[in-house]
């Protein structure tokens, strides 16, 4: 099996060494000197109790370089550049490849369709707390990942197969024959956390010490979006997202916070934006989300 990762950061990194690790033909694609440092010394994933090194196949940043079509097709970029991903991924997806999306979002199957209408795709959300440090390096804190992915209806035999894959490679693995509720329950911790983490400029524990008030308002409010938009989701979705803020290290931080601390480009528009603009449509009130995406977007425009 030919397995492709697009986005090597720490979701799309931690992947593809767990699959490299295991045995399995990865091919990533990077840039820059996160490239140049995979081809020297492997995607290095930094655990508390070990550092372990793996090196993929290959890894290149223009996908055409590979010079073969893949069995699957993982993207792990950001919201904001998965349309670009998308489109340079084309030489290598023939009409069998499956792709799999699990970046942040609950929509990224729609944008995977319009490029590929005829391809099985299958949403997907991936559980872990890793993030880049330098170069080659993904430092985990999560002691082990949890993936889901699917469909709405009947699953594809091609996606069973491709969970026993990941289960070799020891993740653990669900998949779904309700995937918008699967990936909306994700969305319910990512969006209220990048959300909060950011407004506040404070890690994960600080928000669930320091502004648990805030932190359920706005997950009832993403519940109550969810909710509208087709995911059978209730309140102990909302306790379950709690019970996981509270087992993660407090100074855990958020992608989306990370990305605003560091001056990038952010996945606000992704995760907060989405919010609000689907609560307009169904008339629903969100105020903690308004609020925190409009003092968000003035400092990014500051």
């Amino acid at each position: 099996m030919k397995i492709a990762i697009v986005g090597a950061g720490g979701v799309g990194g931690y992947l593809a060494a767990k699959l490299a690790d295991a045995g399995a033909d990865v091919y990533v694609v990077a840039r820059g000197k996160h490239l140049l440092a995979i081809r020297e010394t492997g995607i290095c994933l930094q655990m508390p109790e070990e550092t372990h090194c793996v090196f993929p196949k290959a890894v290149e940043d223009d996908p055409k370089e590979f010079h073969t079509t893949m069995d699957y097709l993982f993207f792990c970029v950001k919201g904001y550049a998965l349309e670009a991903a998308a489109e340079i991924v084309k030489p290598i997806v023939s009409p069998s490849t499956v792709l799999v999306p699990l970046g942040n979002g609950v929509d990224n199957d729609r944008v995977l369709r319009r490029y590929y209408p005829e391809n099985i795709i299958a949403n997907g959300a991936i559980y872990i707390v890793s993030h880049l440090v330098e170069p080659g390096v993904i430092e985990v804190q999560s002691k082990r990942a949890y993936i889901v992915f699917g469909v709405d209806g009947e699953v594809p035999k091609p996606l069973m197969e491709l969970a026993e894959i990941l289960r070799k490679a020891g993740l653990k693995v669900k998949v779904s024959d309700d995937i918008t509720t699967d990936v909306w329950k994700k969305f319910l911790l990512i969006s209220a956390m990048g959300t909060l983490t950011s407004c506040y400029d404070a890690p994960m524990g600080a928000i669930l010490s320091e502004h648990r008030k805030e932190l359920e308002e706005i997950l009832h409010e993403i519940l109550a979006v969810g909710k509208a938009e087709g995911a059978k989701l209730d309140e102990k979705d909302i306790d379950r997202v709690i019970d996981q803020i509270s087992r993660v290290p407090y100074e855990a931080p958020t992608s989306m916070w990370l990305d605003f601390k560091a001056g990038k480009k952010t996945e606000l528009e992704q995760l907060s934006g989405y919010v609000v603009r689907k609560a307009k449509e169904h008339g629903i009130d969100v105020p903690v989300v308004t609020k925190c995406y409009e003092r968000l977007k003035k400092r990014i425009s500051a």
